[in-house]
């Protein structure tokens, strides 16, 4: 008789089609011992079917004898410390207070080193993709350190590259495992698993789904609600973006009301638990009901609680704030309230503090972090390259395809929430001074990631940024580039002397240069935000210098602090720039970073009453009625959104006619009040 799991596995591969020859190959893999690959890199777009893959891959090492071991790369924070607390969390060793970061990894890499002394072991780097932050570390630092009978396998959405193909001694060991769309026959094959369909049905899912695992298994899903069963068209089979608008149909015609309300609560946040969703949605979820929703096969287990596919995530969550405004902000500022006490009022370690700031902060950001975090494009995916010496001429052709460019960057982003239009906006002297006043063969030299490259799925340079570490091998420089001398010139001699610390312990760092002006997406800002805040779970000091206002703003909205005295004129005589400092060395516990982000959003409760008052204006009307609030003249307003100011003043006629005050002063009290 079997036994209940051995029911279960036997129906979970079941729904398990395709993939025939990555099964073979991984066998291969870890059985043949005379194999001298010890890399397997698995690599495909979202929803191409990883995740069910590396289940598979587990059952054949369940089969074998061999131990399996997978980390996901959304359990911990992208640090030496935060991987090797996950990793030895995962190999059930407890670990003492006070352990040093190198202890930490030390006992790590002795506890995998033990486990393989009886033969092979698999370990596994799950969405490697988010390892941005520690990809060199990984390879330079602590594979090497490993048992040669540790199999490693790195999933993600890209084929490793960078240091990993460059060596030939590297590139040797690895084996590239790159996933494709599924072809006619195992479409076929997964159909059938549903019921008996025709085969024009078969040819027609084929077609409009293109082998995509994930959308093939929504698109069935939605045909067994209709109840079709391949006897008809659906009108959606004629859609564009087949994806965006089979997640968005799913989601509309999903029968559960319960489940999808769940469903709609649960794109507001990272992960989510059982208490999570009942704080967000404000009342109690039977067991039943979280169990439905878990049990989704686009839900996916982490050891923090669940998470919805990212792919289907940003379309559910398109859907539910375009079509569910009110609810979608009720949700929200619940969300922010419950991630705010959970991050003041819990005393835990700095690794779970690190990961309830990102949750935090992946929820609130203010409208210019919303700009970053909540794009549209699906399919639009980036990664960073550090760079060193073998790619120093990416980035030395980045800085001339910058400086050949002689007009000024403009690039307009909306606050998803509020609709709010910021104009960013770097004049071309300034930008000139920027990118002439560094050398890139030289500040690479200051630290082993000061420069770094943004690349698209096609493996171009769009965006770059240079932060400088702060220690003692690279204070002189700072001292003397005309972009960041005034703030370390000004320095007392104490103040200085905590900043002259050992390079692989930089005190802090310079945010010398952002720049996405090759891709303005927000696809593309979000890659670079992520990145910005792996810098704050370091601590230290972060300082900052910009002429622009809006960039100004947006740092002192996140907590820096200006400092008297250190205006310089380094960008020009006609572009004063004051310096920005975050100090976390005061403030380790980060709390006043992020009160300062919690009081943002006490601004955005005006949200909802500035919605009636405003609802019968255009959206032009709507956007120069608010700035009334801090516009000082109607030149002002006139100026920052690009107008004439006779324009203005037309505008602001009919708003007075529409909203019945007599004039600016009537408008702001009714606004204010």
């Amino acid at each position: 008789m079997s036994s209940f799991g051995e029911e279960i596995r036997r129906l979970e591969e079941s729904f398990f089609v395709g993939r025939k020859m990555e099964l073979i190959i991984f066998r291969n893999f870890v059985c043949n011992k005379e194999n001298n690959e010890r890399i397997l890199n698995i690599s495909g777009t979202g929803g191409i079917g990883k995740s069910s893959l590396l289940d598979q891959f587990r059952r054949i090492c369940d089969q074998e004898g061999i131990p399996f071991f997978l980390l996901d790369c959304l359990d911990f924070t992208k640090t030496p410390q935060g991987f090797a607390l996950r990793l030895l969390a995962m190999l059930n060793t407890e670990v003492l207070e006070e352990w040093s970061e190198g202890k930490l990894l030390e006992e790590a890499t002795r506890q995998l080193n033990n486990r393989a002394q009886t033969g092979r072991l698999v370990f596994v780097i799950d969405t490697y993709e988010e390892m941005n932050e520690l990809d060199d570390w990984l390879r330079h630092s602590f594979l090497v350190e490993l048992s040669i009978d540790i199999m490693i396998v790195l999933s993600g959405r890209f084929p490793l590259k960078g240091g990993w193909v460059l060596s030939p001694a590297w590139r040797r060991f690895i084996k590239f495992m790159p996933l494709s769309p599924f072809d006619y026959e195992t479409c076929k094959q997964y159909t059938s698993i549903f019921g008996d369909y025709n085969d024009s049905f078969v040819r027609k899912s084929y077609f409009i789904t293109k082998g995509h695992p994930l959308t093939l298994s929504l698109f069935m899903g939605l045909n067994e609600l209709e109840g079709l069963k391949g006897e008809q068209e659906p009108e959606f089979l004629m859609w564009s973006e087949t994806f965006k608008e089979i997640a968005g149909q799913w989601l509309r015609e999903i029968p559960d009301s319960t489940l999808m309300e769940l469903l709609e609560a649960v794109t507001m946040v990272r992960v989510f638990n059982h208490e999570i969703l009942e704080n967000i949605l404000g009342k109690e979820i039977s067991n039943e009901e979280f169990e439905n929703l878990i049990h989704l096969s686009f839900v996916r287990k982490s050891e923090r609680g669940w998470y919805l596919h990212q792919v289907l995530r940003k379309a559910l969550y398109q859907d539910f704030r375009l079509k569910k405004p009110h609810i979608y902000n009720q949700l929200w500022h619940r969300s922010v309230k419950y991630h705010y006490g959970l991050f003041s009022s819990r005393h835990h370690s700095i690794e779970e503090r690190n990961l309830f700031l990102l949750d935090f902060i992946y929820i609130v950001g203010d409208p210019g972090f919303r700009a970053m975090f909540y794009d549209d494009a699906i399919d639009q995916t980036y990664y960073i390259e550090t760079v060193n010496q073998e790619n120093l001429h990416e980035a030395e052709q980045y800085f001339k395809d910058i400086l050949s460019n002689h007009q000024d960057y403009i690039q307009e982003m909306y606050d998803p929430v509020t609709n709010e239009r910021h104009i960013y906006n770097i004049p071309k002297a300034v930008n000139e001074k920027w990118f002439t006043s560094v050398k890139l063969s030289e500040v690479i030299r200051l630290g082993s990631e000061v420069v770094r490259l943004l690349k698209n799925e096609k493996h171009e340079a769009v965006g770059i940024f240079v932060y400088i570490p702060i220690h003692r091998g690279s204070l002189q420089f700072l001292q003397q580039n005309p972009i960041t001398q005034s703030y370390f010139r000004t320095l007392s001699k104490q103040e200085r002397d905590k900043l002259n610390v050992p390079p692989e312990s930089p005190a802090g760092w310079f945010q010398y240069m952002i720049d996405f002006s090759k891709d303005g997406s927000s696809a593309a800002r979000f890659m670079f935000f992520q990145t910005y805040l792996s810098y704050y779970l370091k601590g230290g000091i972060m300082v900052y210098t910009a002429p622009m206002k809006y960039n100004q703003e947006a740092v002192k909205g996140v907590g820096y602090v200006e400092i008297p005295g250190t205006t310089h004129f380094g960008f020009g005589l006609q572009f004063p720039a004051p310096v920005f400092v975050l100090d976390f060395r005061e403030d380790k516990e980060m709390k006043k970073f992020v009160e300062n982000l919690y009081q943002s959003t006490e601004d955005n409760n005006e949200t909802s009453s500035l919605d009636a008052i405003l609802s019968g204006l255009t959206p032009r009307e709507r956007e120069i009625a608010l700035l009334t609030r801090t516009c000082s003249s109607n030149l002002e307003i006139a100026q920052k959104i690009y107008l004439s100011e006779i324009t203005v003043k037309k505008n602001l006629s009919r708003i007075y006619e529409k909203l019945e005050v007599k004039g600016k002063t009537e408008l702001v009290k009714k606004l204010m009040s």
